[in-house]
């Protein structure tokens, strides 16, 4: 038999690489710490990266604090250097949140890896063009996650935070990406014409949902996928993780835990990793919340437009006709067991036959003296130039109502608020010594009637849309992301701007678990043990007082006398199953 010829030089190399590609094919975390020297992966990070890259279609639920945009960059240089040809496509909500990703591949790992360096041709992240550009034709872009953006093709779909993400969006624009796979050089050989594509994949990494949204409906699917298959794979990492591998401080969990504001709900979603669902027994359905989202940005107090010092961004005045509310929900003790005060600003103006509500602002208080609080609400009146202020006054708000119809000194500003009186309760309205004082307060005293006609007309707006909310928290930040001014702020001034797009993700919070019982024909609501409800509470109040002010309208004219078409519908109450 005759001997097989030498192979030369190149050939011996082609074989080398053939055999350390297929090595690092099966043990990608190896390619990662060995050649670009990313010695810094834990070994829970090196088993998501195998899954990851292993699987089609692969789920991370994980905690905040976790390192997910480190370890998904990490995942990214390893494949994009392994499949030569590889197109890879990053989406998310918010852009910023996209290129953070590209950011950690130039910025922290190509410094330190010359092997990296060698790998990557070129990059960009700039204005509307964020990608890298491998040297064997790979390349990794970005995509912000909305109707109007458009692909050709990619084969590795990975979807930051697609909590975030509408599922409109995600089925008919990011999924249908996955036109063509990818087709190395070798299959234009005849003798490899039979060999099997790869298939494209999906990643979806977030932190954890409502069980309302449908990413807790793919949760469920790809567990299902993942019990009956091998094609599918799904992990939740929380953050006793993240504190094991030194991410998330011991010490940081424990202070945030002990917050007075510390909320449990949002803890369990962002650090637990778990869904959580409304309540079995819910009175309100997270969809009427969220198909109410549609105010774009809210209207700030005064002092936040010279903060921001954009010209073009100015205080809102009242409209004409335009009614607004300041409606409080008092807590006088703090503590992250106890409720907050609430103060939420709601606005009303003509729509057809009703007003139109919109929750145009809303913050939070810790507790405090009743002086400060009634100060607090005064401030706020003259800042949003409300006509009519809102107050339990049947409990712990009692201090606060008696601060309010009392000359009230404002030492922040300088100012002495003079007396206002009740308009809605004579009892009350006595307790101000001043008889010429203006009838602005409605006085609250919560009776089973009262407690039901809140939770019954809150839902009567929220279902004939007559309640505008603001945009979740991720459109407000994408919002603010494209304002120049707004991205030169400092951290601090940040989140003044984004808090009450967090505000009314709370209030939604708090109102979806809320159970309910029905007493003598009456609703009762109630939260779940340690939950809050002072956010809903504020806005029921408001929402409340609104609908008496649309009663005691004249039929036919405005509150100046002008004719109008204005009808009031006695409202509804309505059961799951329909009208009771």
């Amino acid at each position: 038999m005759g001997q097989k010829p030498k192979k030369n030089k190149i050939e011996r190399i082609l074989d080398g690489v053939g055999v350390w590609t297929a090595w690092f094919r099966l043990l990608p975390h190896r390619l990662a710490t060995q050649y670009f020297g990313m010695t810094w992966l834990t070994t829970t990070q090196k088993i998501i990266m195998n899954i990851v890259i292993r699987f089609p279609y692969a789920m991370i639920i994980a905690s905040r604090g976790w390192g997910k945009s480190q370890i998904l960059a990490a995942c990214i240089c390893v494949v994009a250097t392994l499949y030569p040809g590889k197109e890879i496509t990053i989406a998310a909500g918010v852009r910023r949140q996209s290129t953070n990703v590209l950011l950690k591949i130039i910025e922290q790992f190509m410094p330190n890896s010359p092997n990296l360096q060698n790998e990557i041709a070129e990059f960009k992240v700039a204005g509307n063009e964020a990608y890298i550009k491998w040297r064997n034709g790979s390349i990794v872009r970005v995509v912000t996650a909305r109707d109007s953006s458009r692909f050709a093709r990619t084969h590795w779909l990975i979807v930051d935070e697609f909590v975030q993400v509408k599922k409109s969006v995600l089925d008919s624009v990011l999924r249908r990406f996955k036109a063509g796979q990818r087709r190395p050089g070798f299959y234009d050989n005849p003798a490899y014409k039979d060999v099997p594509k790869e298939e494209n994949k999906e990643t979806y990494i977030s932190s954890a949902s409502f069980k309302h949204h449908y990413a807790w409906d793919k949760f469920k699917s790809y567990v299902k996928g993942m019990m009956t298959g091998t094609r599918y794979f799904v992990v939740g990492f929380p953050y006793q993780m993240a504190v094991r591998d030194g991410y998330y401080p011991l010490q940081q969990v424990i202070d945030d835990m002990s917050e007075s504001d510390f909320d449990s709900l949002k803890w369990s979603m962002e650090m637990d990793s778990l869904f959580w669902g409304e309540a079995e027994d819910a009175f309100f359905a997270f969809d009427d919340f969220d198909a109410n989202r549609t105010l774009p940005v809210p209207v700030y107090p005064p002092g936040f437009y010279s903060i921001i010092g954009d010209s073009k961004f100015k205080p809102r005045p009242k409209v004409r006709d335009e009614v607004r509310i300041c409606a409080n929900d008092i807590a006088t003790q703090g503590g992250s067991k106890n409720d907050n005060s609430c103060f939420a600003i709601m606005s009303l103006t003509p729509k057809g036959r009703f007003y139109q509500r919109t929750l145009i602002y809303m913050e939070t208080m810790n507790g405090g003296h009743t002086h400060d609080q009634a100060v607090k609400i005064r401030q706020l009146c003259d800042d949003f130039d409300c006509d009519y202020v809102v107050v339990d006054a049947a409990g712990v708000g009692i201090g606060v109502y008696d601060a309010l119809v009392r000359d009230l000194t404002d030492e922040e500003r300088g100012v002495v608020y003079p007396a206002w009186s009740c308009i809605n309760d004579a009892g009350m309205a006595a307790r101000c010594n001043d008889i010429e004082a203006p009838k602005k307060i409605y006085a609250i005293k919560a009776s089973l009637q009262f407690n039901s006609d809140c939770a019954v007309l809150l839902r009567d707006v929220l279902r004939s849309g007559r309640l505008r909310l603001l945009v979740n928290e991720s459109e407000g930040n994408e919002f603010w992301s494209n304002n120049e001014a707004f991205l030169r702020l400092s951290p601090e001034n940040q989140i003044l701007f984004q808090a009450p797009y967090y505000q009314t993700s709370s209030l939604v919070n708090e109102a979806v678990n809320l159970s309910y019982t029905v007493q003598s024909g009456h609703v009762r609501v109630s939260e779940p043990s340690g939950a809050r409800k002072d956010r809903y509470s504020a806005v029921a109040y408001a929402n409340w007082v609104s609908t008496q002010i649309e009663r005691e309208r004249e039929p036919g004219k405005d509150r100046t006398g002008r004719e109008v078409h204005f009808e009031i519908r006695k409202p509804q109450m309505y059961s799951r199953a329909g009208r009771w």
